[in-house]
């Protein structure tokens, strides 16, 4: 999907023309929303707990739909003084970034907009991830961002930490952790990410599968695709001759041996862009706190 400075520029430029006078803070939380069950996942897989990876990854699809965001919007809002403005904000943004995902070209790869009435991925698929357009945005979005933090902003929205909102947004982070328990038979059923077709090692070959930015090793034994479970398989037809980054649409010849039908290689990495994201969110929100620092004549007196 498209960097998080992406959305930034994006989604941030929209949010201010549909809210003139708003607190930027929710904005660009609800741009980081929909990845954020993306970012706790590479958190299990990196402590390395003891979690099927293949539930992991159906479970992380089922709460970061349209529906499992919208959980955390309502969440997030009840514990602001301004709930009825806040939610639409966060929602409208939760939507916006789905949408934005969905034109990039990931093969195999798509969101849940109707979850749970129906798991099928949406894909709109228009911009390659290495395009022009989304360098351009990566740079506004930054920009954007910085000037959010240098701008003393004109609306601040304050928390209500009334125990009848901190029980209601407790009740629907649960749901937000919860409700995706309940789903993951139908995300399974409906091969996103291909989950049902490497899960059923034995009944693999014949089938056909999409695999977005994973690694192709080049060995003297052969070119080997790492998958995203951390299995290697063989990858036999055109490959590179070198390491690389790819995504590949392929048919399983047996359950350890991939045909690669097609293939593509990128050349540039975009999570320096996503972790430079995510740095300004922090500066962004820390803003008031040095708002709020007294001035070198007040603390003289």
């Amino acid at each position: 999907m498209p960097n998080t400075l992406v959305h930034f520029a994006a989604q941030g430029a929209a949010s201010h023309g549909l809210w003139r006078r708003l607190d930027p803070r929710w904005i660009y939380l609800g741009c980081l929303l929909p990845d954020l069950p993306w970012i706790l996942r590479r958190v299990v897989v990196g402590v390395g707990l003891p979690v099927d990876t293949f539930d992991l990854r159906l479970y992380t699809m089922a709460q970061a739909s349209l529906a499992g965001t919208l959980l955390l919007c309502a969440a997030l809002a009840m514990l602001t003084a301004a709930a009825r403005l806040v939610f639409p904000v966060l929602g409208v943004n939760a939507l916006l970034h789905l949408l934005l995902d969905a034109t990039e070209v990931k093969w195999g790869n798509g969101v849940h907009l109707a979850a749970p009435l129906s798991w099928r991925m949406t894909s709109f698929a228009l911009v390659v991830g290495e395009s022009p357009v989304y360098l351009a945005l990566t740079i506004l979005g930054a920009l954007l961002v910085a000037w959010e933090i240098v701008r003393r902003p004109r609306v601040r929205i304050g928390l209500d930490r009334r125990p009848a909102r901190l029980g209601a947004a407790s009740a629907l982070v649960a749901g937000y952790f919860l409700a995706p328990l309940l789903f993951l038979g139908a995300v399974e059923a409906s091969d996103s990410y291909s989950v049902k077709t490497l899960r059923e090692v034995k009944a693999r070959g014949g089938r056909a599968v999409s695999l977005d930015r994973t690694a192709f090793l080049a060995t003297p034994a052969g070119g080997f695709v790492q998958l995203w479970t951390g299995e290697r398989v063989r990858a036999v037809g055109a490959v590179p001759a070198h390491d690389a980054t790819v995504s590949l649409h392929g048919t399983f010849l047996a359950p350890d041996v991939l045909r690669v039908d097609r293939l593509a290689e990128h050349r540039r990495s975009r999570d320096w862009a996503s972790y430079l994201a995510l740095v300004l969110l922090a500066l962004v929100w820390a803003r008031p706190l040095l708002d709020a620092r007294p001035r070198p004549d007040e603390r003289t007196g």
